[in-house]
């Protein structure tokens, strides 16, 4: 068993698969007409609005196989954050990843997390700092939609589970 290159390989499927689940959720608040008030929601002042953290959520897809690939990530949009501006974004980054297999991430990857220089070995980049990154974010832009009264629940966030309606 080769376990780096199954490491690699999970990675590479595990930023795509909640790229794709992203995608999905801004695509059911497009068709919202209230999608600009979700989108600005902040769960608390001192923090972003759901719009930003859905673009993070996107950035941390590409942040987990860009750098250890040697690809430069699109910087993040911060203005114009519509649902289909976010949709195109994560489009963006789907490019930038989709062609990415285990064989292209390197052994190190030197990076920023806020005001900290980090030199990380690629297994250690990816699970601990940029697919957590990807879920915290994901998952602050889900509580935004939950709180402003969207209809989700974690099936929409996973795409696994499923619930039956309380009788």
């Amino acid at each position: 068993m080769d376990t780096e290159r199954d490491f690699a390989a999970a990675a590479v499927d595990t930023a795509k698969y909640y790229l794709g689940r992203t995608v999905r959720l801004l695509d059911r608040v497009a068709r919202r007409p209230d999608a600009d008030r979700l989108l600005a929601i902040r769960l608390a002042p001192d923090m972003f609005d759901t719009g930003f953290q859905f673009a993070l959520a996107a950035r941390f897809a590409g942040r987990a196989l860009g750098p250890p690939a040697g690809r430069d990530v699109p910087d993040t949009p911060e203005t114009d954050l519509t649902a289909a501006r976010l949709i195109e974004y994560c489009d963006e980054i789907g490019e930038l990843i989709e062609p990415l297999g285990p064989g292209d991430l390197g052994a190190r990857v030197l990076h920023r997390a806020g005001e900290a220089d980090l030199d990380q070995d690629t297994a250690g980049y990816v699970t601990c700092f940029a697919l957590p990154n990807m879920m915290f974010h994901l998952s602050m832009a889900y509580a935004g939609l939950r709180h402003g009264g969207m209809d989700v629940g974690k099936a929409d966030f996973d795409g696994f589970h499923i619930y039956r309606p309380l009788a």
